[in-house]
């Protein structure tokens, strides 16, 4: 049996030990977006992150992703 009520997207899981699903989720999402950081900064001959930052949010969001932030994420948790 899951140890944890799942919540679906968008649904808020505030002070309950629920949402973890949709977060592991979501950070696989800004692995992604790391990834893609990464490449650029790698052209860019920049420094790049080493995890997620908020250069990748920043990214995340302005890929379209804009419901991946960390005021949003804390909801999840």
């Amino acid at each position: 049996e899951h140890p944890f009520m799942v919540t679906e997207p968008g649904e808020l899981a505030r002070g309950k030990k629920n949402g973890l699903d949709y977060l592991f989720d979501l950070y696989e999402q800004c692995g992604k977006f790391l990834s893609e950081v990464q490449q650029i900064a790698k052209e860019r001959g920049e420094t790049c992150p080493t995890k997620v930052t908020n250069q990748v949010f920043r990214h995340a969001k302005y890929s379209g992703a804009s419901y991946i932030n960390k005021p949003k994420m804390r909801h999840y948790v």
